[in-house]
């Protein structure tokens, strides 16, 4: 009887395993609002960060989950940025998209059913300081250069990779960073599939002859606090290119990119972002034509142009129309990255920002990959012709 009466109980124990939430650990962002253990119903919002941001960053570990029974995931408090789908993982690195949700006006209901005790679910897939240093690990096995770009505000080594050119005589320059604003995960992602593209045989001619730096992070103090980032106070990365700018990672790039321009080896800047939730095709801002000659017009029609030719065969595709970001966009439009690089650098140099979309059913890990590899393609079309 004492044996039976114990096997009861383990049985009840194991059917009604109590579901918990771990955000301890790089990237990691909830508030439990509720746990309900007899509806299998999980409430959270992102956890707030004071003054470090828009609170719309979230990614936790989930335990206690029963084997195929659904639990339901409620996330609130979101004004902005509000995923029509989950982003999911069994392992914690290879992430894919969950079912739609329900959305509803600061809302969005999961409903959730996983094959195994635990989950890691997200807002996007989180791409965190370790997937940068194993990402350039692998860009210096193809003649890469690993190099720490500064210590971030926050004493973080923010890692980057650089490819200097073996041709001689003057090279053409391209500079991409993502991750100004920390909860963009998905621009991390774009500019890690371009990495991997840099790395094959069809990168070799761009490689050769090409200078070429790489900044996956560019805010690592709030994307490994789980904060959000954007519209921080006094003000983001990217509102912060300026004479004294606030940032570490900021005053390098200008330093660098000054000494690029100086050195007549910088052609081509793109800083990787994603946007609004209802932006659902990537696009460009562009500096405002009212600050751009008639040299800088032309080099960006073209840079558009070969894009289009590339970037626009994408499943995730990209809009034919470009947006600016002038003083009716932001009152601190002249301090945003690609604004100064228009304005402190040779006319023949480009600089945009590329807005990947995150909310629709290519937005993920794959995709941003796939399309970051486009953009390598485009790219080395653009370089091939002479300036």
């Amino acid at each position: 009887m004492k044996s039976v009466l114990l096997c009861f109980v383990f049985s009840v124990a194991t059917l009604h395993a109590e579901l918990a939430i771990d955000t301890n650990f790089p990237g990691g962002s909830a508030k439990v609002e509720m746990l309900d253990q007899t509806t299998r119903t999980v409430s959270i919002t992102p956890a707030p960060h004071k003054d470090l941001g828009w609170d719309c960053w979230w990614n936790f570990k989930l335990t206690g989950i029963e084997s195929g029974k659904p639990v339901t995931l409620v996330v609130t408090g979101m004004s902005f940025a509000i995923a029509d789908r989950a982003t999911i993982s069994l392992d914690g690195r290879t992430w894919r998209h969950s079912a739609p949700g329900k959305v509803e006006k600061g809302k969005v209901t999961y409903s959730l059913t996983f094959e195994q005790d635990h989950a890691w679910i997200a807002w996007g897939p989180p791409f965190q300081i370790t997937d940068a240093e194993a990402l350039i690990a692998k860009a210096v096995q193809h003649g890469g250069k690993a190099f720490e770009f500064c210590k971030s505000n926050g004493g973080r080594s923010v890692p980057a990779v650089r490819f200097d050119p073996t041709t001689p005589g003057k090279h053409r320059g391209l500079w991409v960073h993502a991750r100004q604003h920390a909860w963009e995960s998905g621009s991390s992602w774009v500019c890690s599939g371009f990495v991997n593209w840099l790395c094959s045989d069809d990168a070799k001619t761009l490689r050769e002859t090409t200078r070429i730096i790489i900044v996956p992070i560019m805010d690592v103090d709030n994307v490994e606090i789980g904060a959000g980032g954007k519209d921080q106070v006094p003000h983001d990365h990217n509102r912060d290119w300026m004479d004294k700018p606030l940032y570490a990672a900021v005053r390098t790039a200008q330093a660098m990119i000054t000494e690029m321009n100086a050195a007549n080896e910088f052609d081509l800047f793109i800083d990787l972002h994603n946007p609004a939730p209802r932006d659902l095709k990537p696009f460009f801002f562009v500096s405002p034509a009212s600050i751009m000659n008639a040299t800088q017009n032309a080099s960006l029609k073209r840079w558009v142009e070969t894009a289009q030719g590339f970037l626009g065969k994408h499943p995730l595709g990209l809009e034919t129309k470009t947006r600016e970001s002038g003083s009716s966009y932001h009152p601190l439009w002249k301090q945003i990255s690609k604004n100064w690089v228009t304005d402190h650098c040779q006319d023949h140099v480009v600089a945009v920002t590329l807005e990947t979309a995150w909310n629709t059913p290519n937005s993920t890990q794959s995709g941003y990959q796939t399309y970051g590899a486009e953009l390598g393609k485009a790219i080395t079309a653009y370089l091939s012709v002479k300036r």
